[in-house]
């Protein structure tokens, strides 16, 4: 036998038991003897055994615990999501491990190991590496290891190479609002600011972005498609950048609402009025953007969906039901005051 193939049944076998025999000992039941206990315990050590994702929920009683891999708990969208999902997951019996990453690569591999060693039922992954736009072979593997353990659900983000269930937001839909809503207040100079080459989401955005100005017949100048994070610091530093062009956008779609806040403070610190002089709109509809004046206008995530969602999903694949493979949640338009009409 091929040790990467054993089953419950190669192993039922080898001791000389029933599978059911193997299931009690397995899971801690009684009724199983000394010697046959030692049999099966010797077959398991032989093969190196290890129950695979189909059968856990015959092997082993289930902890009625969910692991969340995130890498920053600061960032508005996670730690929302997350307060969403965990309500969600212990309305359903659940509770919850928490494991920042701090974006760092090999915290998410530490924590994987970790969830998978504590016999989670399930993992929700948010961030780190599912939103790269080129997979690292080496994570792929890693999370297929993974995913042969424990069911894994994937938020807005993928990995080529992984057969993951994905529970994701319509961030295309709502970049194309965002960008008809600027075109019907008369804005035709408009720019993307925030986020990072090479991370899925900032991709799809600005891709998006430019397809859809295209497709209504504007140019996109480059000089006012700029990136370099997702933070209010990096929202200050593209903001200050755009300050030295001869030639300004008269709107501006940010990668999220952290970028958009950088990016009011800077054009307030130097005199520029929102949005009188320059609309600003963001994305994702953190507690922030209500309160942060103007009122900023933005995209919501619809964060209650898509945490219930992701729960429902993992659930599913945990109790061996059928789940839909990709999931898309809706987003909607929230107005405020960030951004009016085009007087040029």
């Amino acid at each position: 036998m091929k040790k990467g193939n054993i089953t419950i049944y190669d192993i039922a076998k080898e001791a000389s038991v029933s599978p059911a025999t193997v299931s009690r000992f397995l899971t801690g039941n009684a009724n199983v003897r000394p010697q046959t206990m030692r049999r099966i315990a010797d077959a398991i050590e032989k093969y190196s055994f290890r129950p695979n994702s189909l059968a856990r929920s015959l092997l082993h009683k289930q902890s009625k615990t969910i692991g969340f891999i995130l890498p920053d708990i600061n960032h508005p969208f996670f730690s929302t999501l997350v307060q969403k999902s965990e309500a969600h997951a212990l309305d359903l019996g659940y509770t919850v491990f928490l494991c920042n990453t701090l974006n760092n690569s090999e915290n998410e591999s530490k924590y994987l190991h970790s969830l998978v060693e504590k016999q989670v039922d399930g993992i929700i992954y948010l961030g780190g590496r599912i939103n790269d736009t080129e997979t690292d072979e080496e994570y792929a593997q890693e999370i297929k290891k993974v995913m042969e353990r424990v069911p894994v659900v994937f938020v807005n983000g993928q990995m080529t190479g992984v057969d993951a269930h994905v529970v994701r937001t319509d961030e295309e839909s709502g970049i194309e609002n965002l960008v008809e809503l600027l075109l019907n207040l008369n804005h035709t100079k408009i720019g993307f600011l925030g986020g990072k080459k090479g991370i899925s989401s900032t991709d799809l955005k600005k891709n998006t972005f430019v397809q859809t100005m295209k497709g209504k017949g504007f140019d996109v100048n480059e000089d006012w498609v700029l990136g370099s994070g997702f933070n209010i610091e990096s929202g200050e530093d593209v903001a200050s950048r755009l300050l030295y062009l001869n030639e300004r956008p008269t709107a501006l779609i940010c990668a999220n609402d952290l970028v958009a806040i950088g990016v009011i403070k800077i054009l307030t610190k130097f005199g520029l009025k929102v949005p009188e002089d320059i609309s600003v709109v963001g994305f994702d509809d953190i507690y922030l953007a209500k309160y942060f004046p103007p009122g900023l206008t933005t995209v919501s995530q619809n964060y209650d969906q898509l945490g219930q969602t992701a729960i429902n999903v993992l659930v599913d694949l945990i109790n061996e039901r059928e789940a839909e493979k990709e999931t898309i949640v809706p987003t909607s338009l929230v107005l405020r005051d960030s951004c009016k009409l085009c007087s040029e």
